[in-house]
């Protein structure tokens, strides 16, 4: 059976008769080694397929390396756990130099997004950038920073059709079929099922719904309603009349981060249907505990925002080659009875 020797500095020497000092500042270029000796170290290193221990070298020269993370504000309860994640992995690095910045997109304010963006790239203030807004504006922009040679991840919201490295977060589609088979089962395989979604298109909207629509069509008792979309700017009002005009619908699913809203105007309408969503957090826990909302599923922001950071620096060390591009989270079921376990 062939054995494979990790090529190092160490062997490098042995085969070269030189000292390990010597070979390790011409691999890591730190001068004082004649042109002859640098020359052989080099020739040696790619004959041996000798792979550079980035990590090393970024911890003897005590380099820093910068990571920037754009999110943005709303929903605020749902970003606030992404922070979480974020922060945990700036502290985890920061003894491997990692420098953490952040910016935070003020409500649906695009261009002020496409700024914060395009500054960031133009005056190469980072190394590596997370971006969790995908929208099509930024696709561009993306395209823009990766052909200047920025490391540029995606994650929560992705750009699939742009150059990004890799993307962390759900599979959305997987999220709407998720959210189809509670619906369906808990409606007993009948009735109808409307979807809310957000009057703004994004790639994460759109996968959800069609997610959704698969699984509904292997109900045929049950019939989908919608998507119909809220308008988030005049919410209280928008739901009057919407939910109002749902009276013979069963169950409710909210794609978006309107969750609680819709709880909220159910219970004050004394309105009982299926009612499921995404993410959670203590009003959700609250409503799940009156059985206002039948079961949200959790998206794990908290490591969204982790591997995000995380991953970038991996790879930006050597430590992971990044040939997979998507690192998917996983969605996890929350009802009243292990709620609990997640407050």
């Amino acid at each position: 059976m062939e054995t494979h020797t990790k090529v190092t500095a160490k062997l490098i020497a042995q085969q070269l008769g030189l000292s390990i000092a010597t070979v390790d500042r011409a691999l890591n270029n730190r001068g004082n080694v004649k042109e002859e000796t640098y020359k052989k170290v080099m020739e040696k290193a790619k004959e041996l397929d000798y792979k550079p221990n980035r990590l090393a070298s970024i911890l003897s020269r005590n380099e820093q390396f910068t990571i920037t993370v754009v999110i943005p504000e709303y929903p605020v309860h749902f970003w606030e756990q992404v922070e979480e994640g974020i922060n945990k992995a700036f502290n985890e690095l920061s003894d491997y130099g990692v420098v953490g910045k952040k910016y935070k997109i003020p409500d649906q304010d695009l261009s002020r997004g496409e700024e914060i963006i395009r500054r960031i790239i133009e005056e190469r203030e980072t190394d590596a950038l997370a971006i969790a807004i995908g929208e099509n504006p930024y696709i561009n922009l993306i395209d823009y920073g990766i052909d200047k040679g920025l490391q540029i991840a995606t994650f929560n919201h992705d750009s699939p059709a742009s150059k990004r490295m890799f993307y962390v977060g759900s599979d959305y589609r997987s999220a709407g079929r998720l959210a189809a088979e509670l619906l369906c089962n808990f409606l007993g395989g009948s009735g109808n099922a409307a979807i809310m979604t957000s009057t703004q298109t994004s790639y994460q909207a759109q996968e959800k719904a069609a997610g959704f629509r698969e699984v509904l069509l292997e109900y045929p008792d049950i019939q989908m309603i919608g998507p119909i979309k809220i308008d988030r700017k005049d919410i209280e009002r928008d739901l009057e009349r919407k939910i109002t005009s749902l009276a013979e619908v069963s169950g409710i699913y909210v794609s978006n981060a309107e969750l609680s809203s819709v709880a909220k105007h159910l219970e004050k309408l004394n309105c009982k249907k299926v009612l499921i969503g995404h993410d959670f957090n203590k009003e959700i826990y609250d409503y799940l505990q009156k059985r206002v909302i039948t079961a949200t599923i959790d998206q794990s922001a908290s490591d969204q925002g982790y591997f995000a950071v995380k991953k970038l620096f991996d790879h930006f060390t050597g430590e992971e080659n990044m040939n997979n591009k998507e690192i998917i989270t996983k969605l996890e079921i929350i009802t009243k009875e292990n709620s609990r376990f997640y407050i």
